[in-house]
């Protein structure tokens, strides 16, 4: 890995983190075991599933909202047959309803999720005529940015499995995609029993994380990962945000 360290612990720290807030500007959609959610949110997640593939596209645009647009199916722990999908809304729309698609898109979809076979979604709209697919056209900075993207994506999963992979492989939590950043934005990726999270935003031409724990006492760091996948370990300290 190449990595580089130029921490410095702190009882608090101050000044690498001050201009990445807490709370970021937008969730990132979680993938986890079905048990692991409310009971309500789970059922969410496995019904707007279940619409598309039953091609049930009225009643799915009619359910998702900006909250649950990027929602997809969730495994069973334990089910060897419950695999995640990632499939959203969009990627089901996408093979069959030219409408759907158009509908979602203006609840706030993105184009830019891939599914749990690394395909897009304009991968999944084969039978939908082409000259109709415009649409489904990724954003062009992350078509520009694809390669350094797929680069820097891997150095921030390994940032968060070296602090949280117990945890990622508990709950069964599917790691980020970073296109979420460049398609929407700076995003907040928690972690189930972190008691935080990573924060995720573009840093000159690389990004910026910021990932806490509030747990005994807490703690935080920040990587710096630039596009050609190097991090650096900027700061670490406490996190006292009780």
């Amino acid at each position: 890995k190449d990595r580089d360290s130029a921490s410095s612990k702190e009882p608090a720290v101050t000044g690498e983190i001050d201009d990445l807030p807490v709370f970021s500007s937008y969730d990132y959609p979680l993938n986890v075991y079905e048990d692991v959610f409310h009971i309500g949110v789970s059922e969410c997640h496995q019904k707007l599933d279940k619409l598309g593939k039953d091609k049930n596209w009225d009643e799915l645009v009619s359910l998702v909202n900006t909250g649950n647009v990027d929602f997809s199916r969730l495994p069973i722990k334990d089910d060897s047959n419950s695999l995640p999908s990632l499939y959203t809304p969009l990627h089901h729309a996408a093979a069959e309803s030219q409408s759907s698609i158009e509908d979602l898109l203006k609840k706030g979809q993105l184009n830019a999720l891939k599914n749990k076979w690394r395909n897009s979604i304009r991968l999944s709209s084969e039978k939908i005529p082409r000259e109709k697919i415009k649409t489904l056209e990724l954003p062009e900075n992350v078509k520009n940015k694809s390669e350094s993207i797929a680069i820097m994506e891997k150095s921030l999963h390994a940032v968060i499995l070296e602090r949280v992979e117990k945890l990622i492989q508990e709950h069964g939590v599917q790691l980020p995609q970073l296109a979420f950043l460049y398609e929407k934005g700076p995003f907040h990726y928690s972690v189930p029993m972190m008691y935080g999270g990573f924060n995720v935003k573009k840093y000159n031409d690389g990004i910026k994380v910021h990932s806490f724990c509030r747990v005994w006492g807490g703690s935080e760091q920040d990587h710096i990962i630039e596009r050609n996948g190097k991090t650096t370990l900027k700061a670490t300290g406490y996190d006292c945000a009780y």
